[in-house]
């Protein structure tokens, strides 16, 4: 028993018991890979950036729009699904816009994908190293809607190239959330 209690001490005195229990569980990912969060996947299909953006009229950037394409598919239950950023690479966030038919947020239901488009309007010197924190909790104020929960963190893979595209051309078309058949191998034509 003192053996017990003496790895009990020395446990409590020598771990941290606070450390991260207020953080998110971060899941890193890519564009184009499905990050597994437990309550739902999420897949980051496709990475944009445009001076404007046209879906329920067109919108100006202040900088560059980054224009996030993603689809989320729940695990188990319908479930809402709210919190967005942007952290480019001096650790700034940047909150998703609702401008012009882009969505902050959505629901999710299993086998059915939600397909999404977030919006950030950003610097154009955030884009090198930018990457998006995803999850169902809103950010709130640091994160506090998102402690102790799974949160998809996916480089965009984005440099400097990416805004010479943007250019001054044609506002890039961006469409509401909507449902997609589930694209699962082994699924195709279910509906």
């Amino acid at each position: 028993m003192p053996v017990a209690i003496g790895a009990a001490t020395w446990f409590v005195t020598q771990v941290p018991q606070d450390a991260g229990v207020d953080q998110p569980f971060e899941v890193e990912g890519a564009v184009g890979e499905t990050v597994r969060l437990g309550y739902a996947d999420l897949t980051v299909t496709d990475v944009r950036v445009a001076q404007r953006i046209d879906g329920e009229g067109v919108a100006q950037a202040g900088g560059v729009f980054v224009v996030v394409d993603a689809v989320w598919e729940a695990a188990a239950r319908t479930l809402s699904i709210g919190g967005a950023e942007l952290v480019d690479a001096e650790e700034r966030t940047h909150a998703a816009t609702d401008r012009s038919g882009c969505a902050t947020a959505t629901s999710a239901a299993p086998a059915y994908g939600q397909r999404i488009t977030y919006c950030f309007d950003v610097a154009p010197d955030a884009l090198e190293g930018a990457h998006v924190r995803l999850g169902r909790g809103g950010e709130g104020e640091s994160g506090a809607f998102q402690r102790r929960d799974a949160v998809a963190v996916v480089d965009l893979g984005l440099d400097e190239a990416a805004l010479d595209e943007a250019g001054a051309g044609e506002a890039l078309r961006v469409e509401g959330p909507a449902p997609v058949v589930d694209a699962r191998p082994g699924t195709e034509g279910d509906a």
